[in-house]
């Protein structure tokens, strides 16, 4: 039977996008930020120019759309595979490096998404807000379940302790990866895992 012409619009649309964001992160990925052009996504995608902009209105948003896809698949995964019988502070460094993990192995891609951070447009400025409070509220129940096990001080404010342990593995990517350019996952989750120790539990 044959399908409806908007279900067969909506799936070339689809497709297109899939596409150009394949291109986009093949591009971000293999050239500086500065170097990546709309122009070079439509040749290697091998689509029209115009049709890019029919899906992202210029560049920054192209960066921030490939990444993103990446980050929740990511978020979804390191969440899916936390060690529930390991203690908070192994679960919190398991987590973070995954996240680390995925950095590095993506230098320039990831270089190029987290050094534009503060400049999206606000429907992907919302998008990271909605991840971090989600990621948040995630350590939040983690914390409560140290708490429960004595592993953490139960005065501990748990979504203050979530937020600040936020702020601490912003820290790490600031100093080690954009600064840096560290790309040894394992001392990045070491220098983290050292940072809430001494300060936070």
């Amino acid at each position: 039977m044959e399908q409806p012409k908007g279900t067969r619009r909506q799936v070339q649309k689809a497709e297109t996008r899939a596409l150009i964001l394949e291109s986009a992160r093949t591009l971000f990925g293999t050239q500086d930020y500065d170097r990546v052009t709309i122009r070079g996504v439509a040749t290697q995608a091998g689509i029209g120019l115009g049709t890019i902009y029919k899906h992202f209105p210029n560049k920054l948003s192209l960066l921030a759309a490939a990444f993103s896809d990446d980050l929740k698949r990511l978020y979804r995964d390191a969440m899916a595979t936390v060690p529930e019988d390991r203690p908070f502070k192994a679960q919190f460094v398991h987590i973070s490096k995954r996240f680390f993990t995925f950095y590095t192995t993506h230098f320039s891609l990831s270089r190029a998404y987290l050094s534009h951070l503060f400049f999206y447009e606000k429907e992907w400025l919302d998008q990271i807000n909605a991840f971090d409070e989600a990621y948040v509220q995630k350590m939040s129940e983690l914390i409560r379940a140290g708490q429960d096990k004595g592993e953490i001080r139960p005065e501990k404010d748990a979504d203050v302790l979530a937020m600040a342990l936020l702020s601490n593995y912003f820290f790490v990517l600031a100093n080690c990866f954009l600064r840096e350019g560290m790309r040894d996952p394992d001392q990045m989750a070491d220098m983290l895992a050292m940072l809430i120790e001494q300060t936070l539990l």
